[in-house]
């Protein structure tokens, strides 16, 4: 629109023009004042055009996107995202584990101040979020890539015939060693838990004396009853075999604690700094550590990772990290959205398998990794386990089973005089029943 003062100026300048007219101007006075008119016009013009851009963008822009996550390998990918989507305004908080995010997260649900986006473990959770009425089914959301994604992966979210968490990637439990530990292995890995055992009980010589410091040792990192599920320990006291193997590797880890002394109670925390800084033998922990353990060990050991002994044979039960995208207005879902569709962008699975050591969720893009032939061994065996996953689906109960079975171990390392043998359900149970 040209103003009402330019009109008024462009007809002042032709009425000067015209034969007639009471003044006379050279053609280079004319020339230059439509100059400047033309000046005037096209400022007016760019100014009325920024300040309608910016009062779009604004709008766009008042779209704050909640997001609650306990990975702090996303960091980089959540920043990429803000990037790429520059009108959506992303406020991120990271927890220091995934039992402490739920925690908050049901806490928030019942004041009314849950985030829009929260990442969850399959280990537990997706049942009772469900049943609170709080997340959103993948059905409700516009996720083209959901055709990609490995079974496997999906399964773990899947309740009351609906999914309810988008997979992003996954990780299994692995043994890490120093090599030195393996000599007395046949097959140049750790087939049995006896041999683990025995590994940790070899005696670490430090000084010019040959002083003995101790037993090598094993630890474990902190998502403890993962890691009992995953010890396959064969011995089933003659009860059916999978009440046998569970009440068997319960018994195990007492051993180790107390009767061997190969495990240091409640240090699960520090687990992998111990390792890394060569205070103990063996290691069990997620397979997302490896990277961490190649980057701080460095040359200072000579170290390796295998799958746990058994598991290959009993089935892996991986760790599946979802997103949920929890009820808001549909302005923020559609947001949520986004972010989401971005996490299981091919890129995006790519860049996190190679920065953070997660299996990708989308087979396409596990494929063309496991053709990839600069993996070192450590890693080719990772990608090459899903093979054997184990599809688990959440149940009502998964909550307080996880709680249960953390606490009874925890009070396992605690009690060495316990010898009275533990049988899990029942003690399980009678916990229940309380």
């Amino acid at each position: 629109m040209i103003s009402g003062t330019c009109r008024a100026t462009m007809k002042k300048i032709v009425m000067m023009s015209l034969p007639g007219g009471t003044m006379k101007l050279n053609r280079w006075i004319i020339w230059g004042i439509a100059l400047q008119l033309t000046l005037i016009v096209a400022t007016s013009y760019m100014f009325n055009n920024k300040k309608s851009t910016t009062t779009s963008g604004e709008s766009v822009r008042g779209t704050a996107l909640s997001i609650w996550v306990y990975s702090q390998g996303l960091e980089t990918s959540i920043n990429e995202f803000h990037q790429t989507y520059p009108n959506i305004d992303v406020d991120v908080r990271y927890f220091r584990s995934s039992d402490l995010l739920f925690t908050e997260l049901m806490a928030a649900i019942s004041a009314n101040a849950a985030p829009q986006i929260a990442e969850i473990k399959s280990y537990y959770g997706i049942a009772q979020l469900v049943d609170a009425g709080a997340v959103l089914p993948v059905d409700n959301l516009t996720i083209p890539e959901w055709k990609k994604l490995q079974s496997t992966f999906i399964e773990p979210f899947h309740y009351s015939d609906l999914d309810w968490a988008v997979p992003i990637g996954g990780s299994i439990p692995m043994l890490y060693y120093r090599e030195e530990l393996l000599k007395n292995s046949q097959k140049g890995s750790f087939t049995g838990w006896d041999e683990v055992s025995n590994a940790a009980m070899e005696t670490n010589l430090i000084g010019n004396d040959g002083g003995i410091k101790g037993h090598w040792g094993i630890a474990i990192d902190k998502e403890l009853p993962w890691y009992l599920e995953s010890l396959n320990v064969k011995d089933n006291h003659g009860e059916t075999e999978e009440y046998g193997k569970f009440d068997s590797a319960i018994s195990m880890w007492g051993k180790w604690v107390h009767s061997l002394q190969i495990m240091k109670p409640l240090t699960h925390r520090r687990a992998a700094s111990d390792f890394i800084n060569g205070k103990i033998g063996l290691f069990l922990s997620t397979s997302e550590e490896l990277m961490t353990v190649e980057r701080y060990i460095g040359g200072k050991f000579q170290y390796n990772a295998q799958l746990l002994p058994g598991l290959e044979q009993q089935g892996i039960v991986p760790s599946i990290d979802g997103m949920i995208v929890l009820n808001s207005t549909a302005t923020k879902v559609k947001a949520a959205n986004s972010f989401i569709s971005y996490m299981i962008h091919e890129n995006t699975q790519n860049a996190l398998w190679r920065s953070n050591g997660l299996i990708p969720s989308r087979s396409d893009v596990l494929l063309k990794l496991q053709e990839e032939g600069q993996w070192n061994a450590s890693q080719k065996m990772i990608l090459d386990s899903v093979r054997m996953f184990s599809a688990k689906r959440p149940a009502k109960m998964d909550f307080e089973r996880w709680s249960f079975t953390q606490s009874m171990l925890e009070q396992l390392e605690q009690e060495p005089n316990d010898t009275k043998e533990k049988h899990f359900e029942d003690e399980y149970e009678t916990w229940l029943s309380k």
